[in-house]
Parts: C-alpha cells; structure tokens; sequence
C-alpha cells in the first residue's frame, strides 16, 4: 500500500463559462469537483493504475466532509482523516471558453492546534506500519505545521519506510534535514530553496547534485512540458515526455510523483520506473480532471518517453 499524506487538501471546483464581464452575475453551465491537494491527486493517479493506496488527509468541516466523500465513493480511495476545527479551503477555478483563461481562488486553510498535531503524528504512527511506502504532498494550512513532514519522516525512517517529498517553501526545507528517499521539486521551487536561479541545463544538473550531496537517493526535478530531469547512483536522465495536445496540465507533477512511488513498489529498475512516471504525468496532460486517464493511455505512452543520459 502507498499512504499519501495531504495537511493542505481543498475543494477543487471549476465553473466552465464563456468570457466574463467584471461586476456581472456570471451562470455557469457546467461545473465539477474533486478532491484536490497533491497527495489526493497521488491516490487518485495510484489508483487510476490499479495501484492500492490510502489517503491520509488534515480536514475539517463539511467541506472536510466533503473532500473524504468524494475521496471513498468518487475515487475508491480509502482515507484517513484528521478531524480539526476549522474548515478545509475551496479552491475555485473559472475557466473561461473562449479565450480558454482560467482564473482561481485560493482560500485558507484551517488552523491548527497543538492537540491536532499530536493526533495527526499518533495517527501516521498507527498507518505507516501498514505501508510500503509513503508520500509527503503540498503545503500545510499554518505555519504551525512547518515541522510535521520532518516529524514523520523520523516515525517513517523508525519503521524503515521510504518517503518521496514533494513540498515547497518552510516545510520542505525542514524535511529535507531528515534525507527523504525522493524529492521532486520543479524549478520554482527549486530555486527558491536555493535562492538562485537554475536557467540553464547546466544550472539544474549542478542543483540536482546539491540534492543528492544531501543525502537524497533519487532526484526529479520537474521541468514540466519538458520531462524532467533525473538522478541516481542508478544513472542521470532527461526524460522527455511524448508530444500531446495539451488539455490541462494541472496535477501532471502528482501523476508523476505516483508513477515513480508505483514504480518503487513494484521494483521496477530506475528507467522503467521513469518511463512510467513521465508517461502518467503526460496521460494526465490530455485529460481535464486531474487523475482521470486511464491505464491503457498511460501504456500507450510508456514506449514514447524518450531518456537522455546526462552528458558526461
């Protein structure tokens, strides 16, 4: 099992409309909604592959209520939940047909309580022993949380789980001091952990080794309609993904962070395990609701993923 770990998942609601006119009442269509966060995004990818997977997820609230429904009976995801007060944030996206703009509105997450945190840390402790590996997805709602991904990266190292990380900002830098198995930054992030810019091939390749000189086992760095650079003491890669009409390229760098945590369980060797990331994150692209391809579109693409060894 893969136990996907969300302190910050939302309401992802998207209202399909024509072009807005500012101050008007705007009627919308058609509208949908998922459970967002990354590491719902992960589990909702993991399953589209037939994966199995467990969403443990920080919620409160009947938007809370909400995000775990849609999780158990819209994606026959199984979660966790961490009930706090507060509410879990909406995040509400307008897309406009034509011109094809979106617009999205990001509320805020609840706060959090001593108390909470000790629930969320004592729950992942009951969970990670039945996992084979874990992933640490997104942002926390409050500053409060900084600390959690590096405290459950000590109860996951305790039970000899691995973690891939994929966060940004505090709460990465913090987790980072802990040596997860596998960071995916994309080049944003990455440069603002660094606090430089990372530009050029040359630049990525140079911050990547600065990850793995941490002590990190696998790198992917995320270059979006690009592919992605990887490295290991397994090899370097560029993988660049298939050419696709591109749909809505949202939660592609989920699909692949699940592509890799299914290739990792199943002891795929690292360029297989690559292909099959690369190709999900793709399969995603070609699709509007984050997680919904299918296996076959996925298979179709694995053989279209080009890898590129690291110039020497």
């Amino acid at each position: 099992m893969i136990l996907t770990v969300t302190p910050n998942p939302c309401v992802d609601k998207t209202l399909f409309t024509g072009p807005i006119e500012l101050g008007a009442k705007i009627r919308a269509p058609r509208c949908t909604c998922i459970a967002g966060g990354k590491g719902c995004n992960v589990s909702r990818a993991i399953k589209a592959m037939g994966g199995d997977t467990v969403a443990m997820v920080l919620v409160g609230g009947p938007t809370g209520r909400h995000v775990v429904d849609m999780l158990e009976k819209q994606d026959g995801v199984p979660t966790v939940p961490v009930w706090v007060d507060g509410f879990t944030r909406t995040i509400t996206t307008v897309l406009e047909e034509p011109p094809h703009r979106q617009t999205a509105f990001f509320e805020p997450g609840p706060v959090t309580t001593e108390v909470e945190r000790g629930r969320f840390l004592e729950l992942f402790r009951e969970t990670v022993t039945q996992a084979e590996l874990v992933t640490l997805n997104g942002s926390a709602p409050d500053p409060t949380l900084d600390t959690l991904y590096r405290d459950l990266l000590d109860i996951a190292h305790a039970c000899k789980v691995p973690v891939i990380l994929d966060a940004y900002g505090t709460i990465f830098a913090k987790a980072l001091e802990r040596g997860p198995f596998m960071v995916k930054p994309n080049v944003e992030e990455l440069e603002q952990f660094l606090g430089e810019h990372v530009d050029t091939r040359e630049q990525q390749w140079r911050a990547v080794d600065r990850l793995r000189g941490g002590g990190i086992e696998l790198v992917v760095l995320s270059l979006g309609a690009e592919g992605a650079l990887v490295a290991s003491k397994e090899g370097c890669f560029h993988a660049r993904p298939p050419r696709i009409e591109e749909v809505n390229p949202v939660g592609s760098g989920d699909a692949l962070v699940a592509g890799f945590a299914l290739g990792v369980t199943q002891r795929k060797n690292l360029t297989d395990t690559i292909r099959l990331g690369v190709a999900m994150g793709t399969a995603n692209a070609i699709t509007w609701d984050i997680g919904s391809f299918t296996r076959h579109q996925v298979e179709a693409l694995i053989p279209e993923v080009q890898l590129i060894a690291r110039p020497v």
